[in-house]
């Protein structure tokens, strides 16, 4: 549809491009992906109808049910068939318009205003994770005709936007290494006595640490000012220590064997310290997590703002992974 209009612009006159202006199509590729969803978000909620198109890699349906009718599909019958053709074959291209009726005030004429667009579509795996390679099935006629229409399949392969389907976004979650904050803690259940004593020991070793902590972030500043050696010292025990950082906020980190010592940690974190933030971190191979780092915070601000860098960076994360299945 984009590559029929874009051919006839070039065969218009002056005064006609600015008429095929108005109707010009937003090409939409990974680069522009994020604000031009936006915009479309925007135009289909203030929209009367909407119309959609797309580009396949085969368009015949195998399956006896779903041939042309010598009448009008019904919706029903029209999605079954798109999704017929959707699952044999690889969707490159896919178009929608919404179009918005505006009553003229100076008629009684009705002006038709469109805003479509043309997502181009091509899945790999973007992220880098070793995913499964994608399989599909493809009409040499389709490519063909594509190819006479001016599809361009350069944008498509390079610059095309990925996706991936519900059980694949399920399985990147388990290759994947971001610590998370959204963790939920069942609390209805007993704790044992191993729990007990676990929570104990974690809570005395963090509790340690962040006393140490906050101690130093006290006695610092004009001291090393005066004394640059005893802040080389410093940052050698540092060093030594095996202290970490999560950006610029001191961290530890406390190992996990299960799901319950996990919660514990949480938990514990959670509501004997106010100035704390647990990150649950997975194994990057596994899927299950291998540790909970606690990172300390200067203030309620600076626990807010953390939090809210790390749930931009979840979101950010799953939008990367869905990609077109993005809402």
């Amino acid at each position: 549809m984009g590559a029929k209009l874009l051919q006839r612009r070039f065969l218009c006159t002056n005064t006609n491009q600015q008429q095929w202006k108005d109707w010009s199509i937003k090409q939409v590729t990974k680069s522009n992906f994020k604000e031009s969803l936006a915009e479309l978000k925007t135009h289909i909620q203030n929209s009367d109808f909407i119309a959609i198109s797309s580009k396949k890699t085969g368009v015949v349906s195998s399956s006896p049910c779903k041939k042309v009718l010598p009448f009008l599909d019904t919706p029903e019958i029209s999605y079954q068939k798109s999704k017929d053709v959707a699952e044999r074959f690889q969707l490159l291209q896919f178009v929608v318009c919404p179009f918005t009726l505006t009553q003229s005030t100076c008629s009684s004429t009705t002006k038709v205003v469109s805003h479509p667009y043309n997502f181009h579509l091509f899945p790999r795996d973007e992220l880098n994770l070793g995913m499964p390679q994608y399989t599909f099935s493809c009409q040499t006629s389709q490519l063909t005709a594509l190819a006479s229409e001016g599809f361009d399949f350069n944008v498509c392969v390079y610059d095309g936007i990925s996706y991936l389907s519900r059980v694949q976004e399920s399985l990147t979650k388990g290759r994947q290494a971001n610590p998370s904050t959204g963790y939920s803690v069942n609390s209805s259940s007993t704790p044992s006595v191993a729990d007990e004593i676990f929570t104990k020991r974690i809570k005395t070793r963090v509790m340690h640490w962040r006393d140490a902590c906050v101690t130093k972030s006290k006695s610092n500043g004009s001291e090393d000012k005066e004394n640059p050696a005893e802040a080389l010292i410093s940052s050698l025990r540092k060093l030594i220590s095996g202290a970490e950082l999560y950006g610029s906020r001191p961290c530890m980190s406390v190992d996990v064997c299960n799901e319950r010592q996990v919660q514990l940690v949480v938990k514990m974190s959670r509501e004997l310290f106010h100035d704390l933030v647990p990150l649950v971190v997975p194994d990057k191979g596994r899927g299950v997590p291998e540790a909970v780092r606690v990172v300390l915070t200067s203030s309620k601000e600076d626990k807010n703002l953390l939090e809210r860098e790390i749930q931009d960076l979840e979101d950010e994360q799953n939008r990367k992974t869905r990609g077109f299945r993005e809402n």
